[in-house]
């Protein structure tokens, strides 16, 4: 059915009722402030420039004016909004609070959206976070890393483990019920029984979710760096899958269900604002270098915070750049942000969405990694095994290999 609404029915309960049947679409809202880079970051961030936080509010503001001025925007219902960074937390709760008030202002949203905001550990008071929460953010990411001072200071963080444990309890304290601690493991010089005495202590404080990212050297990154000079030596890939499945094997005793990759969450508190990436909905971001999705079109921000404000300033879009999907391209990510999640991909709803099954794409890649033990078939839905979950990138790069080869 289309979902082109005629004015003249809005506010209306037919309207409604049209609105409530539409798919629902993410907003993400990019803050590029930090107090320090860490060391292993390649997201778009700015570090000492605090000052530039009001101007960079009004801007955001303005940009939410322009997006919702779009027809396409306005007949999107939202249920999820992310404040990412960078360090979120940098802007005071009436920051927040007035990018709230100006995208509830501007665009449609479900009942009871889930809003987080990710969080330093080092940068929160309880005053703050209770603020937070008086605002409508119903969701804290806290990007804790590690519990062990040394580690962190290897990282760059500027929080020490206390911290961290603390901005948990405080967050409960202030009304979050819904908490999600960020760790990074296979860190340099770590070992498993370090790295459980972390898990350890995160699973004593009951959050409702974790994060468990295995360390990515990221190409032009003060990590990297490092490692090409020889003054750090990353983990071995054995050593990698070691921690990967004991990371797994202990969060499962613990209570919590693995439904990505690199989540995991206690029954009901899985990340709906994640989801709607690895489900292929439509997603706004606002901010400089945000990226933006709306079902065949990319397209994304400046990374540059003078000429995203510039932009704004002269009441312009600070896009920088756009591509329209190909149907190879969409069949691609199709495959892999579903295998990304242990429900893997709905291969009937592959055939139905693309004309052609799943085998049919990627031909030949398929039962071989079948027979590899990388992946398994279960309920007509194609899932990764628990080897295919640690090699998810290099089978998805095989597949990608495989269409691009194809349509050659």
């Amino acid at each position: 059915m289309s979902f082109i609404i005629d004015r003249s029915l809005r506010a209306t309960g037919q309207y409604m009722e049209l609105l409530n049947k539409m798919p629902t679409a993410a907003l993400y809202i990019h803050i590029p402030f930090c107090e320090k880079r860490c060391v292993y970051c390649d997201f778009y961030t700015v570090a000492g420039v605090a000052s530039r936080i009001p101007d960079y509010v009004a801007a955001v503001k303005k940009e939410i004016a322009l997006r919702a001025a779009e027809a396409f925007w306005q007949r999107q219902r939202f249920a999820t909004i992310f404040f990412g960074g960078g360090t979120p937390s940098l802007l005071s709760p009436q920051q927040i609070a007035e990018i709230l008030d100006a995208v509830f202002a501007s665009f449609q949203f479900e009942k009871h959206p889930e809003i987080t905001i990710e969080a330093n550990p080092g940068t929160l008071t309880s005053e703050q976070l209770a603020r937070y929460r008086s605002a409508g953010v119903n969701r804290l990411s806290l990007g804790v890393q590690s519990l062990h001072a040394e580690e962190l200071e290897r990282l760059d963080r500027i929080h020490s483990p206390q911290q961290a444990i603390d901005a948990v309890l405080m967050a409960r304290h202030a009304g979050f019920d819904n908490i999600n601690m960020d760790f990074i493991f296979a860190l340099p010089q770590q070992t498993i029984p370090r790295w459980r005495e972390s898990l350890e202590r995160a699973v004593e404080l009951q959050p409702a979710h974790l994060s468990a990212y295995n360390l990515t050297i990221e190409h032009g990154t003060p990590l990297d760096a490092k490692i090409r000079k020889g003054e750090v030596q990353p983990l071995s890939e054995e050593e990698e899958r070691e921690f990967y499945q004991f990371t797994m094997d202990f969060l499962e005793r613990h209570g919590y269900r693995q439904y990505e990759v690199s989540n995991f969450a206690k029954p009901n508190f899985e990340a709906r604002h994640n989801i709607k990436y690895w489900d292929g909905s439509v997603y706004l971001g606002l901010g400089a270098s945000a990226h933006s999705f709306d079902g065949k079109r990319r397209f994304w921000n400046v990374a540059n915070l003078r000429k995203y404000l510039e932009a704004l300033a002269a009441a312009r879009l600070p896009e920088d750049s756009a591509e329209q999907l190909t149907k190879s391209q969409r069949m691609f990510e199709t495959a892999f942000l579903g295998l990304r999640q242990r429900g893997g991909v709905d291969l009937a709803a592959f055939a139905k969405k693309f004309r052609q099954s799943f085998d049919e794409t990627f031909n030949g890649a398929v039962p071989d990694m079948e027979k590899g033990g990388l992946l398994v078939r279960c309920e007509e839905r194609l899932q990764l095994t628990r080897e295919g979950l640690f090699l998810c990138d290099a089978i998805c790069a095989r597949l990608g290999a495989q269409l691009e080869g194809d349509s050659d």
